[in-house]
């Protein structure tokens, strides 16, 4: 089956597919301000140069060798950075300036009918130089909720270092998903780290105020308009076998099973404090709910890479119990399930991220890439950004800011309640400043003297 005929049956979520008439676009407006690519320009250019003079001086090493002995200390002089410096010249070489690609990530509500996808643009390239060669640049999403039963359809816009809005933007203006892909741009501010959806005119919602002084804020600024190319849900979830879906939704059937027994078991302390009868039973269930009410925080609050060894140590402990309670049963259960799906996401994030540098001829004809114009380095960038989002993003930061810590949250005010301002000073402060040196230039037009010109000698004339 071709890949366009196969994403016209959209995955809503991993194990439950729902037959729909969307056809999820493959490509996405990105608009971007023309600052951020000279930066990147000028960037690339100076770590060219020190690639090709490293290169140079490598090669003239290795060619004055005069035996296996010294080729050998010139390996080792090269170190870990052989790794490093290699991949970066591969990188220079088939990347532009905010070369980007766009992924979809797609994950359950906390509402029951409720439906999450973050919509991830992944700059293909460091602006900086740094020690790892897998170093991307910025990472940032937008996230959209869709309540299945009614349609509505919301969206959160990252202001500012991945805090996002304090308050959603409608987007039931839209006929669907597919409608707010296709009309929609995205406006990234790679040095603020922000990305916000552009809503068009005709389709704000009343009323807009927002987005007009959004507007106003970004000023008259140059913007490059460029298409990047979108893997939808069904890409990750199915050709690329990345099933995140799986893991977030054991995640949160965890915390609803964790919260209904918490209710059951006050419940059943009441009834044991009628009757007079000390439980062990209670004692027993009180103690392993506390010990997943400490796994929860880690769920949500430190990256996938970094709960395995929490999410194993605690289905062990549940499961070496000889006589488990049905409280301790369900739990188990939950945990089982979500020790699969996060070992499951892990190890293909791995998988890869090996194989697009081991194996890059056969990770970069996948089915995933049919009719995609993404460049190579775009096609390695992305297995790198499903690593490294497990690797440095939580649970609560990817989809779910609601459940951020209460730092994450102040810092989310702050950015709520600040950037827009500070934005709107700075593009008022930009025109002034405009407007005062066209005056300037316009007078000293006007003040100029006019000197005549001096006739032709008749020598000149002559000649």
């Amino acid at each position: 089956m071709q890949r366009r005929e196969y994403l016209c049956k959209h995955h809503i979520a991993y194990g439950n597919p729902v037959e729909s008439d969307v056809f999820l676009p493959m490509k996405i407006r990105l608009r971007i301000d023309t600052k951020w690519l000279r930066l990147e320009q000028k960037s690339m250019d100076r770590i060219r140069k020190t690639y090709e003079s490293w290169e140079s001086e490598t090669l003239r090493k290795a060619q004055d060798a005069k035996d296996l002995s010294t080729l050998r200390e010139v390996f080792y002089q090269l170190g870990d950075r052989w790794e490093w410096d290699q991949a970066t010249g591969a990188w220079l070489s088939g990347g532009e300036p905010l070369d980007a690609v766009g992924l979809i990530l797609s994950m359950p509500g906390l509402e029951e009918g409720k439906e999450r996808y973050v919509i991830y643009t992944v700059m293909a390239y460091s602006k900086g130089l740094t020690q790892k060669f897998d170093h991307l640049g910025d990472k940032e999403r937008i996230i959209v909720e869709i309540d299945k039963n009614s349609g509505e359809m919301y969206c959160w816009s990252t202001t500012g270092h991945g805090a996002m809005d304090l308050f959603p933007t409608s987007l039931n203006a839209f006929d669907d998903f597919q409608d707010v892909l296709e009309s929609c741009d995205l406006v990234a501010q790679p040095g603020d780290h922000a990305l916000r959806i552009d809503i068009p005119k005709g389709k704000r919602n009343f009323p807009y105020i927002i987005e007009i002084l959004w507007e106003i804020a970004v000023g008259k600024r140059d913007f490059v308009q460029k298409e990047i190319d979108l893997l939808t849900n069904s890409d990750i979830e199915d050709y690329l076998g990345f099933r995140f879906h799986r893991y977030a939704k054991a995640v949160i059937r965890l915390e609803q099973t964790w919260r209904e027994l918490n209710l059951d078991i006050v419940d059943s302390a009441r009834e044991s404090i009628i009757d007079d009868i000390p439980s062990e039973v209670e004692k027993q269930n009180k103690l392993s709910l506390r010990i997943v009410e400490g796994l929860l925080h880690i769920l949500w609050f430190k990256p996938p890479t970094s709960q395995i060894k929490s999410v194993r140590k605690v289905y062990e402990t549940l499961a070496s119990v000889d006589k488990p309670t049905n409280v301790e049963q369900s739990l188990i259960q939950c945990l089982g399930e979500l020790s699969v799906a996060l070992t499951d996401v892990l190890e293909r994030a791995q998988y890869l991220k090996w194989k697009s540098v081991i194996d890059k001829k056969a990770y970069s004809e996948s089915d995933v890439f049919q009719d995609l114009s993404v460049s190579e380095l775009g096609k390695q960038a992305l297995a790198v950004a499903l690593d490294d989002i497990l690797r440095e993003h939580t649970l609560s930061y990817i989809g779910y800011p609601e459940r951020a810590r209460i730092k994450d949250k102040l810092m989310r005010i702050s950015f709520g309640v600040l950037v827009l301002p500070i934005r709107l000073l700075s593009s008022f402060w930009e025109r002034i400043k405009t407007r005062f040196l066209s005056d300037e230039q316009k007078d000293a037009h006007e003040t100029k003297p006019d000197f005549p010109k001096e006739p032709h000698s008749t020598r000149d004339s002559a000649s």
